[in-house]
């Protein structure tokens, strides 16, 4: 299924609900994922030989090509994005790149699944919080944008329980688990931090104050940020956990035939 992306010359940059810091976090994570996922594919598909389960087995695959549709679909997104020419942001952007791939090489596949667990981990409960904020129905927001976003979130909420499941059955190591957590965090925190740092700066000029992500916003954000990464990190966790609400499972039917029409 593929999303139709902004056109270069219809960029704005605050294109969710009116709010600059939460625009330029969901348009930095559009880059990031667009070199986390293949990183993700190749990551599940170098365990599948050890994965003794057939039911694993097929959650992998499954999981993986889902991953494979967001990264064709943030690809695109993500050339009106660096069309903008934000200063230092393609650079930024090849570096992250540079990082998934030295992972692949200089890593074991503990790490990567480890990675891989880290950061689904974060991304589901990111997902249930901005999808029940209503910021991706607000009027504000760019319907592409929030198109994009609804279906990619709902797919991670689908498949929350596989990264897990699959670490869990190869591994089951909790202290290597929480530690991956906070090394996977760290690193889109970081990504998504120098990303909103160069845009903001550069949108201020372009398009004046409305642009400005004030210092204590984004420590207000970092906190919760935090707080996410020490709740996935216990002991304790599992995403088996989560309540899913109803309403979702509307949204999920929506995008559902979404792509059973283009398939």
């Amino acid at each position: 299924m593929l999303f139709d992306p902004i056109p270069i010359d219809e960029y704005e940059p605050i294109c969710v609900a009116n709010n600059a810091l939460l625009s330029y976090t969901l348009l930095g994570v559009g880059l990031y994922v667009a070199w986390l996922e293949p990183f993700i594919v190749k990551s599940m598909r170098n365990v599948i030989p050890d994965i003794s389960d057939p039911i694993l087995k097929e959650n992998v695959e499954r999981f993986s090509r889902q991953e494979a549709q967001h990264y064709q679909n943030h690809q695109r997104f993500n050339e009106t994005l660096l069309n903008q020419h934000y200063p230092g942001l393609q650079q930024r952007y090849d570096e992250l790149r540079l990082d998934f791939d030295q992972m692949l090489i200089e890593q074991d596949s503990k790490y990567g699944i480890g990675f891989v667990e880290g950061f689904e981990a974060l991304t589901t409960q990111g997902a249930l919080r901005i999808l029940s904020s209503g910021a991706l129905k607000h009027r504000a927001t760019d319907k592409r944008i929030a198109d994009l976003f609804t279906w990619h979130l709902m797919e991670e909420i689908e498949h929350r329980n596989v990264a897990f499941d699959i670490y869990e059955h190869l591994y089951g190591d909790s202290l290597y688990r929480a530690r991956m957590c906070l090394v996977a965090q760290t690193h889109i925190f970081r990504f998504l931090d120098d990303c909103t740092s160069i845009m903001s700066q550069h949108d201020r000029e372009r398009f004046g104050e409305r642009c400005h992500v004030t210092w204590p916003q984004r420590k207000l954000f970092r906190l919760g940020q935090w707080v996410a990464t020490f709740r996935s990190s216990l002991p304790s966790y599992t995403p088996h956990n989560y309540v899913i609400p109803g309403d979702l499972q509307a949204l999920s039917d929506h995008y559902s035939a979404m792509a059973t029409k283009v398939s």
